[in-house]
Parts: structure tokens; C-alpha cells; sequence
């Protein structure tokens, strides 16, 4: 047992001097990489000049004394100040009022206000055109006219039987006249002069559909020939002179077009951004450098199955009549517009739910360091967004003019980290 004590009592001193060897060699060492990271103050430290202008060595006279106690309790936190990070580089946009619209581009045809198909209402061979396609119109002016001679015929002989029968009336009157003077004298029975009178009118019926086939002739006649009801334009000719021509062919087309509407197509997705009444600017290749004032005034209930497509009218005002029926043209409809708006691109907001987030730069923080750049604080802040697009957005709350916001980062974000402005985007709208 005594022996067992003995090795106890060797071992624990063997393990007290390695630990506390290990412990010296820990502090030198500590202490040398202290000398080596601070060589300047280490120098001061032990080169301390002496009153007579000589250094003091090393131990020597109570000025070197004095230099090595101080030396001894500095710590490296208390040599170096803490570094801030640098600088993240990024890219901005700024932030001004500006007059903010967003437009809808749609393509169409331009059509007039009406389209009046020509028809004759009677039968017969075209012998005269008066209009050639495109030609404008006047209100009243002759068209197109048929061959009148099967009409005037057919008003000859409506005519002269009226006058055959009016003349039968006018002899069955004279005979009623004098059976009546015979029935006053009793020469003839009452019976004979109600035959008399039942003649008389029958010739008078005789004459009225004699005079109503008589005009229905003469409104025929004035059928012949197509007159232009409203001003407007001549559409494509659909017949040719020496033609015959029926009610149900049509000879041409005449387009009121003081009003054309110009008809074009909406995708689907775009269909609940469209309203009654909204604002729009079309443009033709005919005169490409003026827009034509016009107003949504038509929306069809229906979408075309085959392009997914929903049909709408643009009126537009043509006192010059520049815009044909037929023309291709491209139309901007207005769907948003604010004056001095705060506009970002929608890249830069962060949403999480029905809020936005964006990396803000506020004005008031920018600086110019030596390279010529403009550095300042980045702050995370809440935005209000009252309307948006695929590419920009309106910003209501939380930015002011002049702000920056960030469009791109070399690094992560960090809200009150300093920034450096490497380029600069502004929006034109």
C-alpha cells in the first residue's frame, strides 16, 4: 500500500509541472505575437528618450523603468479601434415626381361609325353608277340608278287604269242622278234605284285601288335610283353597270365616317383593366406622326373562342375624314394617370403578403468620399403601393424625392449598412 501511495504522489507531481510549464509556454507566446502585431509601440516602449536627448537602454535608470510598466498592461483591443465593414457597391435608382401613365397597347381596324349596305328595293338591269370606291358623299346624292322603262310601263298602266275607272265612277254618279229624279217622280221601283246606287259604289271602290296601285307604281319609279342618306364614303362597287340586279344583291357600301369606331382585340388577362369611357391615342401608318383623340365606347359581351379575345370600339372624332374604314391602326388605351408620382421599378420591392419592402437610400444621408462617390445608409423600410405594373410602381408612403432605391447589390442586404453608389438609373415615363 505504502508503495502504491508513493506512485500516486509521483504522478501527481509529474502532471502539476507539466501543467504548469504548458501554462508558461501559453503566455509567451501570447506575449510574442502582442510584440510582433504592435512593433512601433513596443519600440516606444523600450527607446524612451531621457531628459539630456540619449535613449535609455533597456533596465536603464528609473526612465526605463518607468516606460516598461505601463507596456505591460495595454491590450490589443485597446491599440486598435474596431474596423467597420466596407462598403457595399450598388446600383440605384432614384426616386422623383414625375407624370406617371400606364397604357394599354392593343392593334385593330378602323371602321366607320355606320355601314350602309346599297340595295335596290326593285328588280331591274343597272344602266348608271355614279361613285367610284372611296369617293366621298355628299347626303342626297344619286348613287346608282336602274333601267326605269319596266317600272314606268307598270306607272302607265296604274295611271290610265285609274283614269278608266274614275271615268266608269263618274258615269255610274251621272246614272244615279237620274234614277233618283225618276224615283221622285214614281216612274221606277226603289228596288231599281238601290241597283243603281250599289253601282255608283262599286265604281268608287274601283277608283281607290286604281289610285293606290297607280302610286305604288309612281313610289317604284322613284325606287329605281339609290340616293346617299348620311355623308360618308364610298365602300368596294359589288355590281357592275348593265347588271341585273335583285333587293337581295347588294351594290356597294357606303361608310359614315365624320365618327369611325376603331374596333381591336383585348388578351384575356388584360380584360378587367378596361372601362366605359377610358382615354385613348391611335395611330396609323398614313399619318404616323398624329394621334387621334378617342374614348373606350364599346366593350362585347362575349370573347372569341378561337384568339381568346375581347372585342371593344374606340369612338373616334374624323371631321377631316383622314381615318378610312379598313385602316390598320395601333391604339394605346389609358388605364392610369398620376401627376408628381413617386415611381421604383417593381424589381426593387420585396412583397410579403399585401406589404412591400424596399432597400432605401434616404437623401439625406448621402456623402462624397475621396474617389468621387456618393456613399450613404441603407434602411429597409415599408412602402405603401397604390398602383402597379409589370415594371414600375406607384409609392404613396415611406420614400420621399430624392431618395435612391436599390436595384442591385454586390453583397447581402443589411439594414444601416454603409453603401457605395457605383451607378445611377433615372426613369423617363
Amino acid at each position: 500500500m505504502n508503495s502504491r501511495k508513493m506512485y500516486l504522489l509521483i504522478g501527481a507531481f509529474i502532471l502539476f509541472w507539466i501543467v504548469f510549464i504548458s501554462w508558461g509556454m501559453f503566455k509567451t507566446n501570447i506575449k510574442l505575437a502582442q510584440e510582433k502585431l504592435l512593433p512601433q509601440f513596443n519600440k516606444g516602449a523600450k527607446e524612451e528618450i531621457k531628459p539630456g536627448g540619449q535613449p535609455a537602454g533597456p533596465g536603464g535608470g528609473e526612465q526605463g523603468k518607468t516606460s516598461e510598466a505601463p507596456r505591460e498592461g495595454k491590450k490589443l483591443t485597446d491599440l486598435m479601434p474596431p474596423e467597420e465593414p466596407p462598403p457595399l457597391m450598388v446600383r440605384v435608382f432614384k426616386v422623383k415626381p414625375v407624370n406617371f401613365q400606364d397604357n394599354l397597347p392593343v392593334m385593330g381596324t378602323v371602321k366607320g361609325k355606320t355601314e350602309i349596305p346599297l340595295k335596290f328595293e326593285v328588280s331591274g338591269v343597272i344602266n348608271k353608277i355614279n361613285f367610284r370606291e372611296g369617293e366621298k358623299i355628299k347626303k342626297g346624292d344619286v348613287i346608282a340608278c336602274i333601267d326605269p322603262k319596266d317600272v314606268q310601263l307598270k306607272y302607265v298602266y296604274a295611271k290610265n287604269k285609274f283614269n278608266s275607272a274614275q271615268a266608269s265612277a263618274n258615269s255610274a254618279k251621272k246614272r244615279l242622278e237620274v234614277f233618283q229624279k225618276l224615283y221622285d217622280a214614281g216612274a221606277i221601283l226603289k228596288t231599281k234605284l238601290e241597283e243603281i246606287e250599289l253601282e255608283y259604289e262599286a265604281a268608287k271602290y274601283q277608283v281607290e285601288t286604281a289610285r293606290s296601285e297607280m302610286d305604288l307604281a309612281e313610289n317604284e319609279l322613284g325606287k329605281t335610283c339609290i340616293a346617299a342618306t348620311k355623308e360618308g364614303v364610298m365602300g368596294p362597287r359589288e355590281a357592275e353597270e348593265g347588271q341585273f340586279i335583285t333587293p337581295q344583291d347588294k351594290a356597294g357600301t357606303l361608310f359614315e365616317i365624320k365618327e369611325v369606331f376603331v374596333e381591336v382585340g383585348v388578351v384575356e388577362r388584360d380584360i378587367d383593366k378596361i372601362k366605359i369611357g377610358q382615354k385613348a391615342k391611335v395611330f396609323v401608318d398614313a399619318f404616323q406622326n398624329i394621334p387621334f383623340d378617342g374614348t373606350v365606347a364599346y366593350i362585347f359581351p362575349v370573347v372569341e373562342g378561337k384568339s381568346r379575345t375581347l372585342t371593344i370600339k374606340i369612338k373616334v372624332d374624323n371631321p377631316e375624314s383622314q381615318l378610312l374604314p379598313g385602316m390598320f391602326s395601333r391604339a394605346e388605351i389609358l388605364l392610369h394617370e398620376v401627376q408628381n408620382a413617386l415611381i421604383v421599378p417593381m424589381t426593387s420591392l420585396y412583397p410579403t403578403g399585401n406589404i412591400y419592402r424596399a432597400p432605401v437610400i434616404p437623401a439625406e444621408t448621402l456623402r462624397t468620399d475621396e474617389d468621387g462617390f456618393q456613399t450613404g445608409r441603407l434602411e429597409m423600410r415599408t412602402v405603401t403601393v397604390p398602383y402597379k405594373t409589370s415594371d414600375y410602381a406607384q409609392v404613396s408612403e415611406g420614400m420621399k424625392a430624392n431618395d435612391y432605391i436599390v436595384t442591385e447589390v454586390q453583397g447581402e442586404f443589411k439594414d444601416k449598412a454603409k453603401v457605395k453608389i457605383v451607378g445611377t438609373e433615372e426613369g423617363s415615363f
